[in-house]
């Protein structure tokens, strides 16, 4: 008889420490690291990598560095950014999530109070269609640190996290497995750790090369 596998909350660690650096993000954390020496007269970064390559991470290690800051996952019209000035723009798009005359005004609170601005997103914000002309030329004035796909050391060292936060073993020849078979991204990590994850609580079995077949199984 199966379990049924619930999905709980757990503790992610994500301090400055704990950031699992390789060739492919060794930029975007030196950048961060050189807070508050961010070059322009609005010191603003942006963070470009796909989803699950560590940008939030990135941002809490930002903020952590400030004594107040705030996080936005989007802007609507008429919105007052707020004291001090320290934003994280969160997955920013050109779409109606991100209102762009507000957005425009949080560069200029930012610019004018010797703040910061830090922006998550999956393509460079300088490439987005932005409608308004001032808007846009500061887009493309922006600082830029790329999050490129991980190699085989960081698909290992970021299943390897995976498993530690939940307090799961997980034996080094069932990571060299998994890092052999699964596709080379961000999001394959947490696709197929968590798939492991469930089945190894459901059929109470312990991690083992045996259940990631499995786990491969269903996924194809």
């Amino acid at each position: 008889m199966k379990q049924l596998p619930l999905e709980l909350p757990f503790r992610q660690v994500a301090g400055r420490a704990d950031f699992i650096v390789s060739d492919c993000n060794a930029l975007a954390l030196a950048s961060i690291d050189q807070w508050p020496e961010w070059p322009g007269s609005c010191r603003a970064l942006n963070l470009v990598g796909p989803s699950g390559a560590g940008k939030s991470h990135l941002a809490a290690v930002w903020q952590a560095m400030l004594e107040t800051s705030h996080h936005f996952s989007g802007v609507r019209a008429g919105q007052i950014p707020p004291e001090p000035a320290f934003y994280v723009l969160d997955n920013i798009t050109a779409t109606d999530a991100w209102d762009e005359e507000a957005l425009f005004h949080f560069f200029n609170r930012s610019a004018a109070d010797n703040g910061g601005l830090l922006l998550l997103s999956q393509i460079p914000v300088g490439q987005m269609e932005w409608r308004l002309p001032d808007l846009r030329s500061r887009m493309r004035a922006v600082n830029i640190a790329q999050i490129d796909l991980p190699d085989d050391d960081l698909l290992y060292a970021l299943l390897d996290k995976y498993f530690t936060d939940r307090q799961m073993l997980a034996p080094p020849a069932l990571l060299a497995y998994l890092v052999g078979r699964m596709e080379r991204s961000f999001h394959a990590v947490r696709t197929v750790a968590s798939a492991l994850d469930r089945r190894s609580i459901a059929e109470h079995r312990p991690l083992s090369v045996a259940l990631a077949r499995g786990v491969f199984d269903d996924l194809a």
